[in-house]
């Protein structure tokens, strides 16, 4: 994403590629305001983290939010490292397994969002995205068999949740990939507010926290382009943005692209109609979450999916139509000629 901030005199583009797996530096830029700039970037979560804090103490914040992103991936959310909530509630299975107050509430949001979407977001996909295993480089799809041998191991209404602990159906597993860098805004928002902090923008791969009352221009990859391009800008602050796209995590066989967004129904990556979902809403874990569920619904079906959790969105399809809610009709500015607006989100 591509960010700067409005202001009445001219400003230098202000560039924040975020992807899944690296972000390019960026610089939060304010001509209006002479306070401090603290920037960093450190990798977590499989993803590049940067920072961009203004006002003092800056470090010291930056620091803060880094530890407890790592905390919370070491301690919660991974289902790799040993002795975090999920990977022992994987191990577990059946036997059931007691995690923290945190982890619990983010289940119980989550498992909300995958019933309210009906399992467009399914946290179980465990078994199959270790399957496909888009981090691997094998770039070769399952076979057909493997593929079927695995979907009875999911589906989100298999979890039991009760009190602190979780028990999953034999064979089941979590995977938490789809709202965990939502979660860490969220996280990271709340020392920002704990501290006054003025203002900051905080990316951690494809989601992005904008803190402050300043005007940002938050830029929308271009699904076709580069990490550095994009098609348009949206006017925000205050906000939440996560985006999925199909240009994340993908690999091209038989002349046919296989991406790491997953349809729960079928086991193989969603075809829905977008190539990409941005959405904007208060929190960062729903952002995210909703992000995933949109990609897999397709439009139509996103539109009471978004209204339900007040929020809103923007759709690219594969023939670079640009749809958008009614909320950010008035934020959204189509900088790529390459991409037509349609002015009925409907109209498919």
């Amino acid at each position: 994403m591509a960010v700067r901030f409005k202001n009445n005199r001219v400003l230098p583009i202000i560039a924040v590629i975020v992807c899944v797996v690296a972000v390019t530096a960026f610089t939060l830029y304010d001509a209006s305001v002479h306070t401090r700039e603290y920037n960093r970037s450190d990798v977590v979560m499989g993803s590049v983290v940067s920072l961009r804090l203004h006002g003092p103490g800056g470090e010291r914040y930056a620091d803060q939010i880094l530890e407890r992103l790592k905390y919370i991936e070491e301690a919660n959310l991974s289902r790799s490292l040993a002795g975090a909530d999920i990977y022992r509630v994987n191990l577990s299975g059946e036997e059931g397994s007691i995690v923290s107050g945190n982890t619990v509430k983010w289940l119980e949001r989550a498992l909300k969002i995958c019933k309210d979407s009906d399992g467009a977001l399914d946290i179980t996909l465990g078994r199959l995205t270790e399957l496909w295993d888009f981090d691997s480089g094998q770039n070769l799809p399952p076979e057909p068999e493997e593929i079927e041998s695995r979907l009875p191991f999911v589906g989100w209404e298999k979890v039991n949740l009760k009190g602190n602990t979780v028990t999953l159906s034999k064979g089941q597993a979590l995977d938490m990939g789809a709202l965990g860098k939502g979660i860490a805004c969220d996280e990271a928002a709340d020392i920002l507010k704990k501290y006054n902090v003025k203002s900051a923008i905080i990316s951690v791969g494809g989601s992005v926290l904008l803190f402050g009352k300043e005007n940002v221009r938050v830029g929308i990859r271009d699904p076709k382009g580069s990490v550095s391009d994009y098609m348009g800008t949206l006017k925000l602050n205050n906000k939440f943005i996560s985006t999925s796209g199909n240009y994340e995590k993908n690999f091209t066989f038989d002349n046919v692209l296989y991406h790491h967004l997953l349809d729960a129904k079928t086991g193989y990556p969603a075809r829905s109609g977008p190539v990409s979902v941005t959405v904007v809403c208060d929190s960062g874990l729903d952002s995210d979450a909703l992000s995933t569920a949109c990609f897999v619904l397709g439009i139509e079906k996103s539109l009471p999916l978004l209204e339900k959790y007040n929020a809103q969105a923007v759709f690219i399809t594969e023939g670079d139509k640009v749809f958008v809610t009614e909320g950010l009709s008035d934020n959204l500015k189509i900088t790529n000629e390459a991409y037509v607006l349609t002015s009925d989100i409907k109209a498919q």
